[in-house]
């Protein structure tokens, strides 16, 4: 019964879509429009969908805000190895992914794809690193690296599937991602230029107790760091008490 109802729904939305795209050559939808992350969340499912009119190829990118990040080098000193330079990374995407219908260098010129950034390079244009060290291609390289292992920086050059005019993509979202509003971009491109783009937005909002905190935290600072404090001090008390019976 569920996969019958999923089957009426995504027939219902195809014949809107192809509806629509006979006055645009590109539409695009997802089925969900908010992200609530709660204590227990692993990770969420986007899925989008559309239909392009005439021959084309389709490029789908996801990203988040900007977020904060700190980076430390390790340096090696004999056989031990020590914490080195420190720098924050800021400018930058926490969550940024593309999916395409073929690899996107196939698909546009070199310099179109960094105007509209759509290489993992061509986010570090307004990224900045403080202190800014020596050695910034190094430090850049190895951010990109750092963030593509964690699967926070994806490329899926097949993961847009197009068939008779209607193209499918889906969007694995980490556990762990920022809060805010992700901005989701599709591009319709044909003989190596860009003829369409439509954009869509995912709200990405944390629920649940974790929320009242961190609200009741940036309304009442100063009460929070009270109270925080009374609490930490209570708990201390206490695993003292414990500790004492327990060696008596």
């Amino acid at each position: 019964m569920v996969y019958l109802r999923l089957l009426i729904l995504g027939l219902t939305l195809g014949f809107a879509l192809l509806a629509q795209a006979a006055t645009s050559p590109l539409v695009m939808a997802t089925n969900i429009q908010e992200v609530r992350v709660t204590s227990g969340f692993t990770g969420e499912n986007v899925l989008v969908y559309g239909a392009i009119s005439g021959p084309g190829q389709v490029i789908v990118v996801l990203r988040s805000p900007d977020s904060t990040e700190a980076m430390q080098k390790k340096t090696r000193s004999g056989p031990i190895w020590l914490n080195g330079a420190k720098v924050t990374v800021t400018g930058a995407p926490g969550i940024w992914q593309r999916l395409s219908s073929a690899p996107v260098r196939e698909l546009l010129p070199e310099m179109v794809l960094q105007q509209q950034g759509l290489t993992r390079s061509s986010l570090l244009s307004h990224t900045h690193f403080a202190p800014q060290p020596e050695s910034l291609h190094l430090w850049q390289q190895a951010f990109l690296k750092q963030k593509t292992r964690h699967q926070q920086y994806r490329v899926v050059p097949t993961g847009v599937k197009i068939r008779e005019g209607l193209f499918t993509a889906s969007i694995q979202l980490p556990a762990a991602l920022p809060l805010g509003h992700y901005q989701l971009t599709t591009y319709l491109v044909r003989q190596q230029q860009i003829v369409a783009v439509d954009k869509e937005q995912i709200d990405v909002r944390q629920v649940g107790f974790q929320a009242w905190i961190a609200r009741f935290a940036e309304q009442h600072a100063w009460l929070y760091g009270v109270v925080l404090t009374f609490i930490l001090a209570a708990l201390g008390f206490g695993l003292g008490i414990i500790m004492r019976r327990r060696s008596a």
